[in-house]
């Protein structure tokens, strides 16, 4: 007989096993264990035990799913509105979609006693509480089509697709920015700083990114205004798992002033050349489809798509 319960302190392993043996795609890092679930999850502060809904048989974890929340609008504390079931993992099974559907129904249902009043399917930038690290590379992309089993548990719930994101990658293997005029005037009179380990500016950023290897480029003119910042991270434990160093762009941020001068290329194009000087062979970003001025910046700088997600919506 499948048992439905809410996490429990020794859980850890059984979950770990549950996402070993289901089939997550290789945006997922593998093989899991206790310590990585840890970090990524169990000691945000936020986290609530009774948002991961675990099923089990004969003591065996044989799936979960885990529901959260995004921050306010200034990053200080959790908006309740607007909640997401992350991740519905469920190794293979003969009920394997009963499964998968009861636990989203009660994670749905948590999300709704909490006061959701929007409820989403998968993990994004916005709603990205947990698993950075361990699912979807660069940042959280909803659920990966490489994950197409995870995807179907919310199609056949009724979820449609609310925002489709692109997974984007390229090599940066001796990678050298473009020259042209307009990155030349951008050089003579901007100076590009290098942070690793920035102050975190938000109390939300601090939580989900607490243990990672941050690395923030700031762009400032010379009369000391700052035009811009891009923030990049040491894709780790994923990276490894793939056997190159890969960081992934977080976040690129241009003064509203100073939008569509060029700035934003001419700042990517010299992380990522710095990236590459340090050793690193992979750089990943993800754009929501909706975001075509991003996709085109990245498009110009020799990114392609290797993935996509889909943030789903009920």
């Amino acid at each position: 007989m499948i048992e439905y319960r809410c996490f429990r302190n020794d859980d850890p392993p059984r979950l770990a096993d549950a996402w070993r043996a289901a089939d997550l795609g290789p945006c997922a890092h593998q093989p899991m264990t206790s310590a990585w679930l840890e970090a990524a999850v169990f000691s945000k502060p936020y986290f609530d035990r009774e948002g991961l809904m675990v099923a089990l048989e004969d003591g065996r974890a044989l799936g979960f799913a885990h529901a959260g929340f995004g921050p306010d609008a200034e990053g200080l504390t959790i908006d309740h509105g607007t909640g997401t079931t992350m991740l519905v993992v469920v190794a293979p099974h003969a009920e394997r979609a009963e499964i998968g559907a009861a636990l989203l129904a009660r994670s749905e249902d948590y999300l709704r006693r909490r006061g959701a009043r929007t409820i989403l399917g998968g993990a994004s930038p916005d709603m990205g509480g947990f698993y950075l690290g361990l699912y979807g590379g660069a940042d959280l992309p909803g659920i990966l089509s490489s994950s197409p089993e995870m995807q179907d548990v919310f199609r056949r719930a009724g979820y449609t697709e609310a925002e489709r994101i692109s997974v984007l990658r390229r090599s940066i293997v001796g990678f050298r920015p473009p020259v042209n005029r307009l990155q030349m005037a951008i050089r003579r009179s901007t100076t590009l700083r290098v942070i690793d380990e920035p102050a975190r500016r938000t109390w939300w950023e601090a939580a989900t990114t607490t243990g990672i290897a941050l690395r923030r480029y700031e762009l400032w003119s010379d009369s000391q205004a700052l035009l811009g910042s891009a923030s990049f991270w040491d894709m780790q434990p994923l990276s490894s798992a793939w056997g190159v160093a890969a960081w992934g762009l977080l976040r690129v941020d241009i003064e509203g002033a100073r939008r569509r001068e060029g700035l934003a290329n001419y700042m990517v194009a010299e992380a990522l050349h710095d990236l590459s000087q340090e050793g690193a062979s992979i750089a990943e970003a993800h754009v929501a489809g909706s975001n075509e001025a991003a996709l085109r910046l990245f498009g110009k700088l020799g990114f392609e798509l290797h993935d996509s997600g889909i943030v789903f919506r009920r």
